[in-house]
């Protein structure tokens, strides 16, 4: 190529990351009405170049998911452990030093590599994507036991998703637990995949004696409104958590816009028979952590 024309595709670039960014970043100020973000997200951007020296994209996502990635950072040519180091010592940074950290969810480090070929041809290939809490812990550590499991299914180009358990009553002796969990096509490590048509609430009951003889009603408020209602599935079982517990399960598959409403909410109510349960803030948060995992947009209707 002639090196005129490639500092010209080089300049192309860069320029075009920039108005990316900028272009990000005024759609929040404009979608919300606040400047404030603006300005919140551009010093955290600087203070990421001025502090790394990389190309940096920053965005917001539903006011709760910041995304920080680095373009063409010489850490893609080196291996996972050294991106993977630079990713937790940004989400700290990031973490201490972003001005609207309390209202943050999840903070994404990512790294892409882009090419431009004959000036409006371009490629992008993403090199690794890694979630944090707003404290900058990385999810799936010891002291993070709502953290989503992540499974990627090469054969099938899928990512099963899920939360181990979220002991809604009791303990596994004597009390009610939810699973939800959904799969999306594609490897969600390395980026959202597209919505899920719905996701899978799954409720494990233990107890001294059987405390569901049929499909139970089951009603979820956010926000002190209906956001799911209709029956969950009581599955046959002859299983038990023990000589002196019985175990029961029970189903229901609710719309990926219904879990963003559960996950987006304040309060959380469940109400399963008999049986009512208050989400702790920080079981969900656990649910906005696995929403963040898919991308809302287009997610259909539903309960």
């Amino acid at each position: 190529m002639i090196p005129g024309m490639a500092r010209g595709h080089s300049r192309f670039r860069q320029t075009m990351i920039v108005a990316l960014v900028v272009c990000g970043l005024l759609g929040v100020a404009c979608s919300t009405g606040l400047v404030k973000t603006l300005s919140e997200l551009n010093a955290i951007r600087q203070h990421l170049i001025q502090k790394y020296h990389d190309e940096v994209g920053v965005n917001l996502t539903n006011s709760r998911f910041l995304s920080v990635v680095f373009v063409n950072s010489p850490l893609n040519k080196m291996d996972e452990a050294a991106r993977l180091e630079r990713a937790q010592e940004a989400a700290l940074f990031v973490s201490r030093n972003y001005e609207g950290i309390k209202s943050i969810q999840a903070i994404w480090i990512s790294f892409v590599a882009t090419e431009t070929h004959f000036i409006f041809f371009h490629k992008t290939q993403g090199l690794g994507a890694y979630g944090f809490n707003k404290d900058g812990i990385r999810w799936g550590d010891s002291n993070d036991p709502l953290a989503p499991v992540v499974k990627f299914n090469a054969n099938g180009n899928q990512t099963d998703i899920s939360v181990t358990r979220i002991q809604l009553q009791g303990n596994m002796d004597e009390g009610v637990a939810l699973v939800p969990h959904f799969t999306v096509s594609g490897d969600s490590r390395q980026a959202a995949g597209p919505p899920p048509e719905y996701v899978i609430l799954d409720f494990a009951s233990y107890s001294r004696q059987p405390v569901y003889t049929k499909n139970a009603e089951l009603e979820i408020a956010c926000d002190d409104r209906v956001a799911v209602k209709g029956l969950a599935q009581l599955m046959p079982s002859n299983a038990s958590g023990s000589d002196d517990t019985i175990a029961q399960f029970l189903t229901v598959r609710v719309s990926f816009k219904s879990f963003l409403k559960m996950s987006a909410a304040e309060n959380v109510r469940i109400t399963l028979g008999s049986k009512r349960f208050e989400l702790k803030p920080e079981e969900i948060e656990a649910l906005a952590r696995l929403a963040s995992y898919a991308t809302p947009q287009n997610a259909g209707d539903g309960r």
